[in-house]
């Protein structure tokens, strides 16, 4: 504990909550060096770093203070404190954009500074006037008497300290190794465009977009800072942000479960390939992903402890409007989200419907005005039509059910390892078990959890086993299983908050959408939620009957075995670049990861490292080298 005594209290010192003045006049300060430095001409990728700082993180903070803070309330602990500031951070760089998208034609430098400027003034204005208005006071806890407890009660520091290095280590190698290797690729290409023409004054950059705007503003908050873009500072948001969305897994994990389940969880996410993949290219993935993590711990902290309803109601209605703006997709977590707010009023009996209602006033303006910000005028558009069409003939279709089971584990299979895949199942698989067999009469119980388990081997041997009519209906016993489960009595919120999250993304992913392709990352989120759980619970069993020391000695090599057979597949296929193992798939696949198919689909696959020249040939055509018509095989973007 000692030994970890300066760390904590520099983690503390760095991000804690700003209260006072000299604190605010150094912030201040920070604001006027980012200036600066902004216009100095460093580095781009430090320039892009600077200007994330600048424009995401400060107002970001200041904003999640302005909003919790106040007389008599005492602001999150400083981890959750910096995660939500990420994501509010995040937040204000679209919503800005967006706006001085629609308001100026040519966006330029100095308007995109004095835009940011005056937000960070403004706040800081404000957290100035509260402080002088307000007399410093000890919180007294709301009428339920309920508290969001240090997340120091049930682990040390130690353990908090690996924890975050371990998983900040395995994540930033896999993340960050040679994030510009790769040219832009397909979709890429597509929105570094789109925020080339954003900037240059064309309105119809954003709503011709088939999704949202997020993946154009980002970039296009370090294009219009640094006046030029590459692969690596394109993508630094979303690595970062994806990054985030991993402690952010980490700390929701940690309070639904236990701290080993949390690690597990954020652990699993760190080597899963679509992860991976996602933070290394220029896509919207890392902030639905960051967003709806977000989202649902503020709405369990509310469960928990249901203190300034309407403020952190506001908070989470910001993150899930963010999320929306990023992709529709993020909607998914309207099912955990709608039964966190139900729990939030069962639970507590002095918050009556009314009280609720009213606190729910604000965050539905709040979390309706800014989707609608974007997506009134996107749907106004003539260009919807198309992007209508897409969206219900090409993905979702109109011929339920479907059965993708083959084709996701194909993919995921490439992704992540088969032994990683098998991993999820697995402990999806004894988690349910045990919720049957916790509620059920012995025999019984065991006969259910019999079943579930054949049913799940003979999907993985024959997907399409039910067949009704000439139909094919195997989402039925996938629905069953976990209605089933539902149903049950002896069901804690905190798994049933996670396997509705999974459950329902699960279902509406593989059974009633035509081609869901790597969007089936919006429920890994919470398998990997239900995994670390089991895996905190088997540390808890070892703890129990062996004793600290000797399971320490089990975990640790097991865990540290997992991590290195899985991030070593990770490792050859997204960060060895000199390598480039997709293209030369059958001289250099890593041996020993046993696969379903005779070559990896080419269809929907991102983030794998790719140079395919087109970059050498774009210079030379500029500087006259090459004057020739040219033909390509890939999107016509790149």
């Amino acid at each position: 504990m000692n030994a970890t005594r300066p760390f904590s209290h520099f983690f503390a010192n760095l991000f804690a909550p700003l209260r006072s003045g000299p604190r605010y006049a150094i912030l201040a300060g920070l604001a006027l060096l980012g200036n600066v430095l902004i216009l100095a001409g460093l580095p781009l990728i430090w320039q892009a770093a600077v200007t994330l700082l600048l424009t995401g993180l400060l107002p970001g903070r200041l904003f999640v203070e302005w909003l919790l803070g106040g007389e008599g309330r005492v602001l999150p602990e400083p981890w959750e404190y910096t995660l939500y500031a990420v994501g509010a951070g995040c937040a204000i760089i679209v919503i800005t954009l967006l706006a001085l998208s629609y308001v100026l034609g040519p966006l330029l430098r100095w308007q995109a500074l004095l835009a940011f400027d005056v937000i960070t003034a403004l706040l800081l204005g404000l957290l100035l006037q509260r402080g002088r208005v307000e007399s410093p006071a000890v919180r007294a806890e709301a009428d339920t008497g309920a508290a969001w407890p240090p997340i120091l009660d049930n682990a040390s520091r130690g353990w908090l300290l690996a924890g975050v290095l371990s998983l900040a280590l395995v994540a930033g190698v896999l993340r960050f190794s040679d994030l510009a290797y790769s040219e832009f690729q397909g979709d890429e290409a597509r929105v570094v465009l789109r925020s080339a023409e954003m900037l240059q004054g064309y309105p119809e950059a954003l709503l011709t977009h088939k999704k949202g705007p997020v993946e154009i503003l980002l970039p296009a908050d370090v294009y219009v800072m640094a006046q030029r873009l590459n692969e690596a500072a394109a993508r630094l948001p979303f690595a970062l942000l994806n990054l985030a969305g991993l402690f952010a897994v980490f700390l929701l994990g940690w309070r639904l479960y236990h701290p080993v389940a949390g690690w597990a969880a954020a652990m699993l996410l760190a080597l899963d390939g679509y992860f991976i993949g996602f933070a290394r290219i220029v896509q919207y993935q890392s902030v639905v992903f960051l967003m709806v993590a977000l989202t649902v711990l503020v709405l369990y902290r509310l469960v928990r402890a249901p203190h300034n309803l309407a403020r952190y109601l506001t908070l989470a209605a910001i993150f899930l409007a963010t999320g929306l703006l990023a992709h529709y997709e993020a909607a998914l977590v309207a099912l955990p989200a709608a039964y966190l707010l139900y729990a939030l009023w069962r639970r507590y009996p002095a918050i009556s419907l009314a009280r609720l209602g009213r606190a729910l006033i604000a965050p539905l303006l709040v979390g309706g005005a800014l989707p609608a910000l974007f997506y009134v005028p996107f749907v106004l558009n003539p260009s919807f039509r198309t992007t209508y069409a897409y969206i219900t003939v090409n993905r979702i279709g109109s011929t339920f059910p479907y059965n993708n089971l083959v084709d996701v584990f194909e993919r995921t299979t490439l992704y992540s390892t088969v032994y990683y895949v098998g991993l999820l199942i697995l402990c999806a698989v004894i988690s349910l078990a045990a919720i049957y067999r916790r509620n059920l009469p012995r025999t019984l119980g065991w006969g259910v959890s019999a079943i579930l388990a054949a049913g799940v081997l003979m999907s993985l041997w024959r997907p399409g086993w039910i067949m009704l009519g000439g139909n094919d209906h195997t989402w039925i016993f996938f629905a069953a299983a976990l209605l089933i489960a539902w149903a049950l009595p002896d069901f804690p919120l905190e798994q049933r908050v996670a396997w509705l999250w999974f459950g329902g993304g699960l279902i509406f992913m593989l059974f009633f959408t035509l081609t869901p392709n790597t969007h089936v990352y919006g429920f890994f989120i919470p398998w990997a939620l239900v995994a670390g759980e089991v895996l905190g619970r088997a540390w808890q069993g070892l703890h129990a009957r062996l004793g600290l020391r000797t399971a320490r000695w089990i975990a640790a090599p097991a865990a540290l075995l997992l991590i290195l057979l899985f991030g070593n597949y990770a490792y050859w296929y997204f960060a060895a670049t000199d390598v480039e193992v997709l293209r030369t798939w059958r001289e250099n696949r890593p041996r020993g990861y046993p696969v379903s198919y005779d070559m990896p689909t080419r269809m929907s696959i991102f983030g794998f490292p790719l140079k395919n020249g087109w970059k050498a040939v774009g210079a030379l055509a500029a500087v006259g080298v090459l004057d020739a018509p040219f033909d390509l095989h890939g999107k016509e973007p790149v």
